[in-house]
């Protein structure tokens, strides 16, 4: 229970009781001190009284009078117990203001809900915590039954047999539970109590606290789905690693635009397991949970197997990131391969973010030794592209679809065809455009001087490679101006 003392009303709210019995004694020893000075002062009184009388009418002294004065000697060691009691109740009235002060202070500065349940669960007290934990006003808790108004219903039983477990024993600490919000939401807690005894060992209730930790555990929930997806997803791009059959490298061929013969050949992932996932989301899994340059060198070994199944005069390019290229796995693969790895190229894509060029560079450089040539791709999607070339100096430049698509009819796109087909002539390069869809467009394309050229209108990627293309009737080339003398559409 709680009570208005004699610190103040605010005693009344954040004062318990055992706190208030320091009080309580003070008032007893000011009691005492009062008592104890009224009979003193009427004894010396009296004291005084006879002897006066006494000496006035000459009667002589008495016995009463001689063991007055023996009171009077002792009124000394009386004073000094006076004395004692009061600064007794100094010292009581000083811890209890200590008291007082430090349990404010813990109400004020606690972090959650502090509360007392009397012996049939009913909240006796609750700080203004109770509105960030449960949205109640701490008048509005007080005198209900805590189980019944707070714990939800379904969880009541287990509830009530650990509070009473608790009462037997020396209450609970840490235990994490779900309780109803005033709006009608579930919030997980974290609630220890002790119980209250009085000097019998009676059982009285229980003190408690009560944190909010429903951010914390949503936390945690949603680190556990993410574990879970993790580690499902791990296990997928391991069923890739381990089942010969889960991966298969499709083949598109490379054409040369003013022969039509074909150079070369894109190995492009395609993946087997059901239901079907399109190879970038396979790939972008597998860098997610760590796998990624796995991934990609596997794909590599698989596309490497069809080199044995091209002419010696057509490349084979393959797919890596930067972060696979500088792996030393990369150049163990390729030298395994052998000699036929001087027709491999490696093309690395506009989207990979490069952290070190000159690490890439110098890896790029020792491949070279061996042969392998290294290609840009997706050159012209954005500025990615530009630096790789620039600071890789690759061998072969593939221009994005965003430049190829409808160039017959775009002369902006024509005008910057031919202005990539300049930049890398200069450089000494070779360019391959991407996504060719129509017999214009390749059309275009020889006549800005691009030397290569793939998409479906040429082939779709496929398990057998294409040997030879000679293309279509309409695939001409068409007699179409350089791009500095285009004027219109």
């Amino acid at each position: 229970m709680w009570r208005v003392t004699d610190f103040g009303e605010d005693a009344a709210e954040v004062m318990p009781e055992r706190t208030s019995r320091v009080a309580q004694t003070r008032r007893v020893v000011s009691a005492a001190i009062a008592v104890f000075a009224i009979s003193i002062a009427m004894s010396l009184a009296g004291y005084v009284w006879d002897w006066i009388d006494s000496i006035v009418n000459r009667d002589g002294f008495e016995a009463d009078e001689w063991l007055s004065l023996i009171g009077v000697a002792w009124l000394p060691v009386v004073a000094g117990m006076v004395v004692r009691l009061v600064r007794l109740n100094r010292a009581l009235a000083d811890t209890a203001h200590d008291a007082l002060g430090a349990y404010r202070d813990t109400v004020r500065t606690a972090y959650g809900w502090l509360w007392h349940l009397d012996a049939s669960n009913r909240i006796t007290y609750s700080s203004a915590g109770v509105r960030a934990v449960l949205g109640y006003e701490p008048h509005e808790v007080l005198g209900h039954d805590a189980i019944e108004m707070l714990v939800m219903e379904e969880d009541r039983p287990a509830t009530l047999a650990r509070v009473q477990a608790g009462a037997l024993g020396d209450g609970w600490q840490h235990w994490r539970t779900r309780v109803r919000h005033r709006d009608g939401s579930v919030r997980h807690v974290v609630t220890s109590a002790t119980p209250i005894r009085d000097d019998s060992g009676r059982f009285l209730g229980f003190r408690g606290s009560t944190v909010d930790v429903t951010g914390e555990f949503r936390a945690a929930e949603a680190e556990q789905v993410w574990l879970a997806g993790r580690s499902a997803a791990r296990e997928r791009i391991g069923t890739v690693l381990a089942d010969p059959g889960a991966l298969n490298m499709a083949l598109q061929p490379i054409v040369d635009v003013r022969t039509r013969r074909v150079v070369g050949h894109e190995a492009l992932a395609r993946f087997t397991p059901v239901p079907y996932r399109p190879p970038n989301v396979w790939f972008e899994e597998a860098w997610q949970v760590g796998l990624g340059p796995e991934l990609e060198l596997h794909a590599v070994a698989l596309a490497c197997r069809h080199l044995t199944r091209l002419p010696t005069d057509m490349y084979l390019s393959v797919n890596l990131s930067p972060q696979t290229i500088v792996d030393p796995r990369l150049s163990e693969l390729l030298t395994a391969v052998g000699p036929a790895a001087r027709r491999v190229v490696v093309e690395v894509t506009e989207h990979a973010v490069v952290e070190d060029y000159d690490a890439l560079a110098d890896v790029v450089r020792r491949l070279a030794h061996s042969g392998v040539r290294l290609a840009v791709d997706d050159a012209g999607a954005g500025y990615a592209s530009m630096q790789h070339i620039l600071r890789l100096r690759p061998d072969i430049i593939k221009l994005d679809r965003s430049i190829v698509a409808d160039a017959h009819r775009d002369p902006a796109r024509r005008a910057l065809l031919g202005a990539m087909s300049s930049f890398a002539g200069s450089l000494g390069v070779v360019t391959v455009a991407e996504g060719v869809e129509t017999a214009e467009e390749l059309a275009v394309l020889g006549s800005a001087g691009i030397t290569s050229a793939q998409g479906f209108h040429i082939a779709r990627p496929d398990l057998e490679p294409v040997l030879e293309w000679t293309g279509a009737a309409d695939d001409r080339p068409v007699d179409t101006p350089r791009p500095t003398e285009l004027v219109g559409p």
